[in-house]
């Protein structure tokens, strides 16, 4: 079995907030002091959901991800939690911003690979917290998919899943290829040894760009950031007495008739 998982490198989440800011001018979140990069949470449980079915059962486990060359450190990290080869798309292929561009360099690189049986992916990605990459990615490979997945059984050609829904889970069985995103629910990712952190230094991570996906005529980016704006987080309280409670009720009905608020 061949399984590939796409992870992203984000800002530490645990970073202290006060330390956030909006960069304006470049439309970009920023940290001060620097947040650490780290690979996103619930992409780590799709690592040991690989890691767990190549114990188990045997498999090969192909890493990726996106981003500038710094993201080879997150790669490495994934390599030392079971993958067995890593491959960092270049920047250039596909703006972070452009969630359908990154999926389409995504299935770009899994169709490159040759035949895959299962790729697997975070719920979401921590830092915009949205998860329409999986979503695209599975459409884009024209392969079953199931969001969010808190648990799977790999058999003959099939997966047997579980997967939350609103009001329980649901079990449900797709054909082999298939595309999971799993929520932290399915497992708890182990914690790398000095031997596998180690081997993970002495392996190479690939890189590909656009023109080794075949992707330089694609057309141009479905989105772009126009403005990143930060949310203004000050407060005030104003204080509204009257000799009465009655008064008082009407001086702040007055009070947010005329501000517009009621």
């Amino acid at each position: 079995m061949h399984i590939v998982v796409c992870i992203k490198q984000v800002p530490d989440p645990q970073a202290p907030a006060g330390s956030f800011y909006v960069d304006e001018a470049a439309n970009e979140p920023r940290w001060s002091p620097p947040a650490e990069n780290l690979i996103s949470t619930f992409d780590l449980h799709a690592l040991e959901a690989a890691a767990q079915i190549k114990d188990e059962h045997g498999a090969t486990v192909t890493v990726i991800s996106l981003g500038p060359p710094d993201v080879e450190v997150a790669l490495r990290r994934a390599l030392a939690a079971g993958g067995d080869a890593a491959i960092r798309l270049d920047t250039d292929t596909a703006p972070d911003g452009d969630r359908l561009a990154v999926a389409r360099a995504l299935a770009a690189a899994i169709r490159k690979l040759g035949p895959v049986d299962l790729v697997l992916a975070g719920r979401i990605a921590v830092d915009w917290d949205m998860g329409h990459v999986p979503m695209m990615l599975a459409e884009l490979l024209g392969v079953a998919n199931a969001n969010p997945v808190v648990g799977l059984v790999p058999g003959d050609g099939r997966v047997v899943v579980k997967r939350l829904t609103d009001d329980g889970h649901q079990v449900i069985e797709l054909p082999l290829p298939c595309l999971l995103a799993v929520s932290n629910e399915i497992n708890e990712p182990r914690y790398p040894t000095m031997r596998s952190v180690l081997d993970a230094q002495r392996k190479p991570v690939a890189t590909w760009t656009a023109t080794d996906l075949g992707l330089e005529d694609v057309n141009g980016p479905g989105v772009s950031m126009v403005r990143l704006i930060g949310r203004d987080l000050s407060r005030a309280c104003e204080l509204v007495e009257g000799s009465t409670q009655e008064e008082a009720g009407e001086l702040l009905a007055d009070l947010l008739e005329a501000r517009g608020l009621v």
